[in-house]
């Protein structure tokens, strides 16, 4: 088996005929031997049924059901935990990306040993909204000034990499997850390469304000201490303005005081940040819940 493809779905039925026939026409042209792994994150519309459907069709085409929606975190993870290819490689099911960027990044990976990854980047975000893209602009500027991993911006999900980089990813104990994050701190040798994403034929992004939001700030806190370090510093310089003020005006202002309570209060909340990521770990809950799956092993929920 040369490539492990993995593809979160989540309320993609009418879309997964046309990505199933239009993935698998190139790579049967292209002579690759692979498998498409079609991860149902607790779709609420037809996509189950779908999926089965092809499947019947396609040998290839293997699918696992989650009991609810877990996120495409845990789809990603359940995927490659149930790849056995040589290479592994992981797009979406939107037909955003395309089966020939696929194949061009799988090319560049065989013919250049010296690449354990060949990572795609968005070149242009024209398709997005602009609020959107403000957002994820900030997100990566941050991320790279406060986080130890830094993030190309535009980097994507979408990529192809050797079972080596698999292994490693799916060693790491974690439950909560941010798997740009962790590609990025696993190491080995990662080439990026330039896509334009197609339009959109059918649905909107599933990315609320509020997904991306909490998105953004678990990537950060996943990979950075330096928000609640910060805390520490916040409280150094609190104090020294209300020593200063004391001592030049003999009491508190109205002001300073609001101040400082929108301090502490900004401060309780880079703490509950954390806090809620330790206690999320120390639960050990599986990341996802297995349902259903066809012409795979239903191995240990992870």
């Amino acid at each position: 088996m040369e490539l492990s493809i993995i593809v979160p779905c989540y309320n993609e039925d009418k879309t997964l005929v046309e990505f199933h026939d239009l993935t698998t026409k190139a790579l049967n042209k292209s002579k690759i031997t692979y498998e498409l792994i079609m991860v149902d994150d607790g779709s609420d519309d037809d996509t189950f049924k779908k999926l089965e459907s092809i499947a019947k069709t396609d040998k290839n085409v293997k699918v696992i059901s989650f009991s609810r929606n877990f996120g495409k975190e845990s789809a990603m993870l359940a995927g490659l935990e149930h790849a056995d290819g040589k290479y592994v490689a992981i797009m979406d099911a939107d037909l955003q990306h395309t089966p020939e960027v696929l194949i061009g990044m799988y090319n560049k990976l065989i013919e250049n040993d010296e690449y354990d990854v060949v990572a795609a980047y968005k070149n242009s975000r024209e398709e997005e909204q602009p609020f959107k893209r403000t957002l994820t602009a900030l997100f990566y500027r941050v991320n790279n000034i406060l986080s130890d991993v830094k993030l190309l911006p535009g980097a994507s999900d979408f990529r192809v990499f050797k079972s080596t980089v698999k292994e490693a990813i799916i060693s790491l104990p974690e439950k909560t997850r941010f798997l740009k994050g962790i590609f990025s701190w696993v190491g080995f040798n990662t080439i990026y390469v330039p896509y334009t994403p197609q339009k959109r034929l059918y649905g909107s992004s599933k990315w609320s304000f509020i997904k991306l939001l909490k998105y953004s700030l678990g990537g950060i806190i996943s990979f950075s201490t330096k928000p609640i370090k910060s805390v520490f510093v916040i409280g150094v310089i609190s104090f020294l303005v209300c020593f200063i003020n004391f001592i030049l005006m003999g009491n508190l202002s109205h002001r300073t005081i609001i101040l400082l309570i929108g301090i502490l209060m900004l401060s309780i909340g880079v703490m509950s940040l954390y806090i809620s990521r330790i206690y999320s770990n120390l639960l050990s809950r599986p990341c996802y819940i297995i349902k259903k799956t066809i012409g795979i092993d239903n191995k240990k929920n992870k």
